[in-house]
């Protein structure tokens, strides 16, 4: 079975490379990032309002490959399996995090709880009830 994605928009983000890139994006409420959402899916964002919190579904672009086994921390930690992890090197290579809106702003999205490289592209953005 072949499973086609076609990206909704892109995330433009501070970090680009993954060291600069914080492993969790909720650690860090300071640093802004945007999506900029193809205008095509403009009506699907009409009730987004700043301070709401959404869950982000990203492809890890960057990623090369995967591993079944990682080390946490940063890659200091002791191994444990990927599925237990934040790991952007998994058998699929899609990524999810809870961002905080901070404005809306026509197709533009800006947003704190960045962990995502700068050009990284967005899947799906979902409401989070968390």
């Amino acid at each position: 079975m072949d499973i086609l994605f076609h990206p909704i928009g892109v995330i433009r983000s501070p970090y680009q490379t993954t060291k600069q890139t914080p492993k969790w994006g909720a650690d860090d409420t300071d640093t802004e990032a945007e999506i900029v959402l193809d205008e095509q899916y403009l009506e699907g964002i009409a009730d987004m309002h700043p301070g709401e919190k959404y869950q982000l579904v990203f492809f890890f672009h960057e990623s090369d490959g995967y591993q079944l086994t990682v080390a946490r921390g940063g890659g200091t930690g002791p191994m444990t399996g990927v599925f237990s992890t934040h790991s952007p090197r998994r058998p699929n290579a899609v990524g999810i995090s809870i961002i905080t809106i901070k404005a809306v702003e026509g197709n533009r999205i800006r947003f704190t709880g960045v962990d995502m490289l700068d050009n990284t592209p967005v899947l799906d953005i979902k409401s989070y009830a968390g």
